[in-house]
Formats: C-alpha cells, structure tokens, sequence
C-alpha cells in the first residue's frame, strides 16, 4: 500500500511565514507610506520657505542699493559745477551703505573741459575699511560703450547690469546699479554707479547651501541640493561650481545633454520672471525645483534639491521605526524557534550523514526518520542512491584503469611518432649554404601528417606528407609511409621513382583504402636543381624577393589508391636567397570558432609579413598566424609545415 506523505514545507510555512510576514508587510508598509509622502511633503515646504527668505533678504538688498543711490544722485546734481563735491559725495555713499563695494560717476564726453574728454571719479573701499578715489576714466577704460552707461543714458532710467569684471575700478567680479544724472535743463550729463561685489550674492548662496544640506546625510556632490541665480539672458550670476559662473548658459547642453521639456519650461519661465516649482532633470538627477524672481535686477533664483535627498528625513524615520518593529519580530522568531529546530532536527542529520556519503564513505547509516514527509522520501531516495553510487564507482574505477593504460600507450605512440621525424633543431648544422625547418602538430595524441630530410650525395631528399583519416590508423600508416621513404629514398635518386615504388607497395596491401597525399623532392646543393613530385598534396609556396607565389605542379594520383601508376617528375631551380614552403592542409582548413577557414589567401599574406628571415622564423610564424586566427576553438587537423632555403 502506498504510504501517504504531508507536506514538512507546508508546516514550516504555516509556523514561520503566517506570523512574521503578515505583520512585517503591514507595519512597514504604514510606515513607508507615512514617512516617505509625508516627510517629502514637509521637506518641499521647507525648501520653499527657505528660497523665499533667502529671496526677500537679496531684494532688501538690492532695494537698499537703489534707495541710497538714489539719494546721493540727489546730491550729485546739486554740485555738478564742482568735481571735488561730487568725489565727496561718492565717499559719503560708501560711508553710509555697508553693500556697496565701489560707486563712482561717468560724465559725458568732455563735461568737465579741464577732465579731458573721459572723466570718471570713483570711490572705492579697500580690504582694512579705508575708502580710496581715484580717475578711471580714460582711452583705457571706455565708459561709453559699457552696458551700465549706455541703458540708463539711452532709458532715462535706474538699471541693474549682469555681472562683470571691473579691471579699472574695484578689480573684483561685481554688478553695477546705474542711474543717469541730469543738469538743471533735464539733460542727461553723466551716470552715477554703485557697485555690489558678486562675492556678497555668492555668500548668501553658500550659506542656503549649508543649510539645504544640513541633516541629510549626502556623501558626496553628486546628491547635494544646491541654489543658484540667473542673469536676464540665462547665464549663471551665482553657481556652487565657480567655473560655470558668467561663462555658461542654463539652456548649454554641454553641461545638461539631452535638454529634457522639464528643464527647458523652468528655465523659460526663470526668465519670464515667473515663481514656481516643479520636477526636472539637473545634472543627470531628477529634481525638486523652487525657483522666484529678483524683479529689481531682472534675475532669478532657484533651489534644486535631487529628489533622493529630499526623500532622507522620510527614510531616516522609517529606519527608526523599522528598528522598532525588528525587536518585536525577534520576539516571535524565539517563540517560532523551538518549534523550527524541531522540526528541521531530521534533516540536519540527513545532511551529515550525506556529507559523508560524499566523501566516499558510501557505508555511512543514514538516520531513521518516523515522519512521513518529504524528509522521509528524501532520506529513502539517498538510501537508493547510496547503493547506485557503490556500483558506480566500481565501474568506474575499472573504466579509469583502462583508459589510463590507454593514455599511456598512446603517449608512447606519440614519442615514437616523433622520434621518427628529423630533429629540426639540429638541421643548421647540416650545410652553412641550407637552412631548413620543420614542424608537426598533432591534432590528437598521435596524427596522420609526415615529413623527412637528410643529405645525401650532395642533394636533400625532403617530403612532405597527409595520411587520410586521424588518430591511431593514421598515425600507423604514417609511420610505415616514413620508413619504406628512408628505404627507397637510399637507392633512388628520382622523386617520381620514388613515389611509383612507394605506390606500389601501399597500393597491393590496402585493404583499409586509406592513401596518402605526398610531395617529394631532390635538391642539388651545388647548383639549385630541383627536381620534384607531387602525389595529390597542396602545390609548395615559392618565397623570393618578398613575393609569394604557388610552384607548378601537376595533378598525380595520391600514394596508396591503385598499383602501377606512372607520375610525372618536374624539375626547376631554387635560387640563392629563395625559400620553399611546403604544408598539409591542416593549415589552410583550421578554422576559428565561427566555423571560418584560414585559407590560401591569409597563407600568402601571412607569409610576406612574418618577421625574421629563417625558415624556423617562418614556421614559427605561420604558427602564430594561425593560432591567433582561431583563438579558442578547437585544433581538427594535423598541422604540419616544412621550409627550405639555400644561402
């Protein structure tokens, strides 16, 4: 009878995630919706409070600045007929008007015949309080086409110019309050300025800042609330980064790219002298924005507070309270404990006796469980596994024992493989007049490809050989090959001779129907002869004077496919300083991990470019040609190359 299971996540569920989820999800839901909203709300009014103070303490400011000058324009038109009254005015302004860093009077050309023809009497307050005059007018220092001469001469009226570096007066970074000044006809003869040094707007600025900033924890600029005020045509009067001041606009996208429809609306309605707030992106951020006009200058100021800080006095409350809730769930999780661990008891001891099942201790008992859960049928599946992996492993072991004599064996092969092929390294030392080198990959433990050279008579008898297929057969195949050329090679001196002989002998015995490929050739040390055949192998690559091109060849059957055949034997002459390249197709058909072959013509290309001038250069060369050609993917062929060079 099938035994009847209940379900142990079930019970855990119910005891566990029924008491602590339920309260958790309610409590701290109430308390993100009331700490987040509510404080968000509270900190917005906040900011917007604070724009409006600081707002109201510029235009005091500002509207100080415009009173007391207009005063003393007052006095200054009563003393027009002498300059000294009017230097004495201007001393009396700053004297009277803490605000005011410099002030000072533009006449009209030529007012005061005896002045010249600029003459522009200015007071200035120095850094230990004492008040300095002095003449700026002049060639130097052209009045005239300035902005705050040339708008209250041409409205009649008082005017706030944007900022400006006053290199003649103050030689500080300032705004200019201009008024005209008239004669007793009404005539406009000159221009009274009161200057207020920028720095004094720029500090009102900071300390918003500071106080924007204070209890929200920000780490670092990029989530700080900042303040800043624009002039009449955009650009910034006062920023927190200096170098943006009078140098860039609002509306630059070098500094706010791409300009969002938010961003491009406060910004217009800044200018249009409109108060407000609103959403935009500043600086990458989505932002509060509180923004007020300075009617007196023209300006406008703003507050921007990245939405995240706005959000801290909300979250920092909700943590608290968070803190709260935490200890009253301890309490129930001691509560829920006991009945947990009891629960859970069975399963740890499962997992201990598993863990030494898997370190091989496959005899370990498991537990006795009595409950008929999941637990059970777990520790009933470990048991049926605990026997499985017992026989498993016995295979196992006899499967690795066979397959380690095999790799043996084969890397035996291997070493005998290559013993059979001509030490390259040795090959310098055969002739000062020869240089030849030669390489053999195997794509497996032992492979398919051969090639051999020796001297003899004078002359070097050289191949290059691919056995079709892979692995072990081919490998056997390439071995006989190797040997019976050694032995026919001795007594013959024709390539063509020698390929029908060896022909011959493979052809009669093939029952496997494997062939070989094969090139053979007989270099005359002496004179450069050579002559050759080639038995359906890839034609040789001729390198002379930084040219690449194929040899001829023609087209014989491959070694080993039908007896008694004739093949044709070619002859031409290898110069001094030319080099012969032979290859197997391994070389030409490795492909990358896109299935992409190397081919012929990265063969040729590869071949002019390789550094170096040895044939073991140039092998090693096309190596590292290939091998940076396919990357990681997976050698399928034999790779064999052989070069050739008289000196």
């Amino acid at each position: 009878m099938k035994q009847k299971y209940h379900s142990f996540s079930g019970r855990l569920t119910r005891r566990v995630v029924a008491v602590m989820l339920l309260t958790l999800t309610v409590l701290f839901g109430l308390l993100l919706l009331f700490a987040v909203v509510g404080m968000t709300v509270m900190a917005k009014d906040h900011y917007q409070d604070m724009l409006e103070l600081t707002n109201e303490k510029v235009e005091r400011m500002l509207t100080a600045v415009e009173v007391s000058s207009v005063n003393n324009v007052d006095a200054i038109q009563l003393n027009l007929s002498r300059p000294e009254d009017v230097v004495e005015a201007l001393k009396k302004e700053l004297r009277l008007n803490p605000h005011i860093i410099g002030c000072g009077v533009a006449f009209a050309p030529g007012y005061f015949p005896a002045k010249g023809q600029w003459y522009e009497p200015y007071a200035v307050r120095l850094e230990g309080g004492a008040i300095e005059t002095r003449q700026i007018g002049g060639d130097q220092h052209d009045y005239f086409q300035k902005e705050w001469y040339r708008k209250p001469t041409e409205s009649g009226l008082g005017y706030w110019s944007d900022p400006y570096y006053d290199e003649a007066g103050a030689k500080a970074t300032l705004c200019t309050y201009a008024m005209p000044i008239l004669d007793k006809k009404g005539k406009i003869v000159g221009v009274f300025g009161a200057d207020v040094s920028l720095e004094w707007l720029t500090r009102q600025m900071k300390d918003i800042d500071t106080r924007i900033n204070q209890g929200t924890a920000v780490v670092n600029d990029e989530g700080r609330a900042f303040s800043f005020i624009l002039g009449r045509n955009g650009n910034y009067i006062v920023h927190p980064d200096p170098s943006r001041m009078l140098l860039e606009n609002y509306f630059d996208q070098k500094t706010q790219a791409p300009l969002d429809t938010a961003y491009v609306r406060v910004g217009r309605d800044m200018l249009a002298g409109k108060r407000g707030n609103g959403t935009a992106v500043f600086n990458g951020q989505e932002s509060y924005v509180f923004y007020a006009p300075l009617s007196r200058a023209g300006w406008s100021m703003a507050i921007v507070v990245p939405r995240e800080t706005a959000m801290i006095p909300g979250l920092a409350i909700a943590t608290i309270m968070l803190m709260f809730i935490v200890f009253g769930l301890l309490a129930m999780i001691l509560v829920c404990r006991s009945s947990i661990r009891k629960a859970t008891h069975p399963l740890r001891a499962l997992a201990v006796s598993a863990d030494e099942v898997a370190k091989g201790h496959f005899d370990t008992r498991l537990p006795r469980i009595t409950e008929r859960d999941e637990i059970r049928m777990l520790r009933d599946s470990f048991a049926n596994m605990q026997q499985s992996l017992s026989q498993y492993i016995e295979k196992l072991k006899d499967s690795t024992a066979r397959q380690a004599s095999l790799d043996s064996e084969l890397g035996i092969a291997k070493s005998i493989q290559m013993f059979m092929l001509p030490n390259s390294d040795s090959a310098p030392a055969l002739r000062p007049d020869l240089d030849v080198y030669g390489m053999l990959r195997a794509a497996k433990a032992v492979g398919g490809d051969l090639y051999d050279f020796y001297i003899r008579d004078e002359r070097l008898f050289f191949c290059i050989g691919d056995v079709s297929g892979k692995g072990v057969p081919a490998s056997l195949v390439m071995a006989v090959t190797s040997a019976q050329l050694r032995t026919l090679s001795a007594s013959i001196d024709r390539p063509d001779l020698i390929v029908a002989e060896l022909n011959n002998m493979m052809a009669t015995r093939n029952d496997s129907m494997m062939f070989v490929t094969l090139f053979v050739g007989v270099l005359d040390l002496a004179t450069g002869r050579l002559q050759y055949c080639n038995a359906g192998h890839d034609a040789p690559i001729l390198l002379r004077k930084g040219k690449a091109e194929y040899i001829p060849v023609e087209p014989n059957i491959s070694v080993g496919i039908q007896p008694d055949v004739t093949f044709s034997m070619q002859e031409m002459v290898l110069e001094k300083g030319a080099s012969l390249f032979l290859y197997t197709d391994g070389l030409t058909e490795a492909t990358d991990s896109q299935a992409v072959l190397f081919g012929e013509e990265r063969v040729f290309t590869s071949l002019q470019q390789v550094p170096g001038t040895s044939c073991e250069d140039l092998v090693h060369g096309m190596v590292d040609s290939v091998e940076q050609f396919v990357g990681e993917a997976e050698q399928s062929d034999d790779l064999t190359m052989l070069a050739i060079a008289r000196r």
